[in-house]
């Protein structure tokens, strides 16, 4: 039953056989995980959708399609077995995020779907209980407010500064949050990120909600076990633990004593076990 596939035309496949894929096909080196979506814009751009103005402006940004598309495309993945990866940053696109999740497990319950959304940029005190009554995941890239915090918390002003890319709030509400670069947005290294979750500065020294502050051990666990099962792989990936994949790194310090996390040397980085040539530092 060939039939026409939106393949790249330089793929050369015009035609192909649908295997039913979703996420969870393939193995440990190659794998499709979740179904990215889009539901707003960013915060640098003023885009990331709001439910208030951006700060001095009359601007809230906006949604990146209609409600009804967004919508349909999120039950209609949910319903062909797919985990959602749903990008909201703004307060009102995870609003939107939220009741259509709800919708999606309302029409078809799914245990252990393993929703993500993408940023969870600023989150409202209100919608914290939302989040944990989903079970949805936010993957969060606190080194956004290490290199632009200090813009972020002008745009967003006094009162909703302390509510982005949350920390504290969201672990003690029982929420499993997974640590993200979204490189090349933002620096790559895990090591600056995790520093930042503790220490919540910005690079230009401004402190960016400090009460949303997590210990080393809870920074270190949204980037390993954390990530992991946001990715449906805490079974071969996350921890050190007899049976799983040895993939891990070998740090020149330990992140728990050290005074500059973000600066610790990575020595040597091991995949399957096996030891990984080193770029020269």
């Amino acid at each position: 039953m060939l039939h026409d596939v939106a393949a790249d035309p330089a793929d050369g496949i015009p035609r192909a056989i649908d295997l039913g894929l979703h996420t969870g096909f393939g193995d440990d080196m190659l794998s499709l995980g979740a179904m990215k979506l889009w539901t707003d814009g960013g915060m640098i751009a003023r885009t990331a959708a709001m439910s208030e103005p951006y700060t001095g402006t009359g601007n809230s940004g906006q949604l990146a399609e209609s409600e009804e598309f967004m919508r349909a495309a999120i039950i209609d993945g949910h319903r062909a077995g797919w985990q959602l990866a749903i990008h909201a940053i703004g307060d009102r696109a995870i609003d939107f995020t939220l009741d259509a999740v709800a919708e999606a497990q309302k029409q078809l319950p799914r245990e252990d779907a393993r929703h993500r959304i993408e940023h969870c940029g600023l989150v409202r005190p209100d919608q914290l209980e939302r989040i944990a009554a989903l079970r949805l995941i936010p993957v969060v890239q606190p080194t956004f407010l290490w290199a632009y915090g200090d813009d972020y918390s002008v745009i967003m002003g006094e009162n909703r500064a302390p509510w982005m890319y949350r920390g504290r709030s969201f672990l003690d509400h029982g929420i499993t949050v997974a640590g993200s670069s979204d490189r090349p947005v933002a620096d790559g290294s895990p090591l600056r990120a995790i520093e930042f979750m503790v220490r919540r500065r910005s690079s230009g020294g401004r402190a960016v909600g400090p009460d949303e502050a997590i210990t080393v051990e809870e920074a270190i666990r949204a980037y390993t076990l954390g990530s992991a099962y946001a990715c449906r792989k805490e079974h071969v990936l996350g921890s050190l633990t007899p049976g799983k994949l040895a993939d891990l790194v070998v740090l020149g310090d330990d992140p728990r004593t050290s005074d500059a996390i973000a600066d610790i040397p990575v020595l040597a980085t091991m995949v399957g076990g096996n030891l990984m040539p080193q770029r020269s530092a």
